[in-house]
């Protein structure tokens, strides 16, 4: 559900161009008597600003509810998105929304259900952030936390969780009973894989939507997994990084590269390799610089098979930083033995409603 927050710029001079004064930590805390009762976490708000001002009136600000103190009448919303000099939203919009708030004497007014018209899902509407509101992304299966565990290279490292938000089924597959949604959401990964940046927003929604529900939200920095320098001499798009820009876009944290490698290193290239042999040439590539404030990292990856790469980056971090608290985070886990628990999520049902 989403709330419309008016403020009156001559109450107290609060106004856009002080909305970084008036944050902490990325919050900003509000005055909400009406509807406080039935506010949730994790619900929207798009905060309208209006008044006697040099200013354009309009929405400068949304922000996800993350605290409701109900005895002060005070929600905190973890903003999104803000503008100091301009509305965030287009003209037709802000037209729209100062209809809904002009009652007078009130601050929050509930989302009108006659604007929820959810989009047809497209590469367009997924360029212009609309994914939120788009039924069939949002309708694509999550990992449930107890279907997965952690794979076979992971169990013996370091770090706090791993979070994966979607199953992806491999070219060669142990299941080939797999249920349309997860072949949809693998489609969808395989067209990202070949460059398709535009899914680097919908699939960082769905990994903030797993952060978010095993309360896996603060962080110092963002960190992707590295390019393989070759990679980067073809031109090719850096997939981890935009995701880790995008999900630090979602969690108001920064992004910061700690990671590099210092010469061509890729599974493709390696085939011949075997598991340890690619992990030490990996390993003895890779290189890591812990920037000193950084206490709390969030490891980035687009998709995990049996978790190789990602280990030899963890022992990379803590090489350099052994205290530091690491979680990791992908927007895909393949479908293999060693990472799955439950495989309701995936596998199709059979006639008598068990899993085949």
């Amino acid at each position: 559900m989403r709330f419309l927050y008016k403020i009156h710029s001559g109450y107290d001079g609060f106004r856009p161009a002080v909305l970084p004064e008036r944050m902490r930590e990325g919050r900003l805390r509000l005055r909400w008597r009406h509807y406080i009762d039935v506010v949730e976490l994790g619900w929207e708000c798009w905060v309208y600003f209006h008044g006697p001002h040099k200013f354009k009136n309009g929405v400068y600000a949304k922000g996800i509810v993350d605290k409701v103190d109900l005895d002060a009448h005070e929600v905190r919303l973890r903003l999104s998105k803000y503008s100091t000099a301009s509305p965030i939203t287009r003209r037709e919009t802000s037209k729209k929304v100062a209809e809904v708030i002009s009652q007078r004497y009130r601050q929050v007014f509930a989302w009108p259900d006659e604007w929820t018209t959810a989009p047809v899902c497209s590469l367009a509407e997924c360029s212009k952030g609309h994914c939120p509101a788009c039924t069939t992304w949002m309708g694509l299966p999550l990992i449930e936390k107890d279907h997965a565990k952690p794979p076979p290279r992971l169990r013996s490292h370091l770090y706090k969780d791993i979070v994966p938000a979607h199953w992806i089924v491999p070219k060669r597959c142990y299941e080939t009973q797999i249920i349309p949604e997860v072949r949809e959401v693998t489609r969808r990964f395989t067209d990202f894989k070949l460059g398709e940046m535009t899914y680097a927003y919908p699939f960082a929604l769905s990994m903030h939507e797993q952060l978010d529900r095993r309360k896996l939200l603060d962080y110092d920095y963002v960190v992707p997994i590295p390019l393989s320098p070759d990679k980067a001499e073809r031109g090719e798009s850096h997939r981890t990084l935009a995701l880790a820009k995008e999900l630090g876009k979602l969690l108001d944290v920064r992004t910061c590269e700690m990671l590099e490698l210092t010469q061509a290193v890729s599974k493709r290239r390696m085939t011949a390799y075997t598991p340890k042999r690619f992990e030490k040439s990996y390993a003895q590539s890779l290189r890591a610089l812990v920037v000193p404030d950084a206490e709390r990292i969030l490891l980035v990856d687009d998709v995990m098979t049996r978790g190789s790469t990602v280990a030899m980056a963890l022992d990379a971090i803590h090489n350099e930083y052994r205290e530091i608290t690491v979680v990791v985070a992908t927007a895909g886990q393949m479908i293999v033995k060693g990472a799955v628990d439950e495989d309701s999520g995936f596998k199709v049902e059979s006639e008598g409603g068990a899993r085949e």
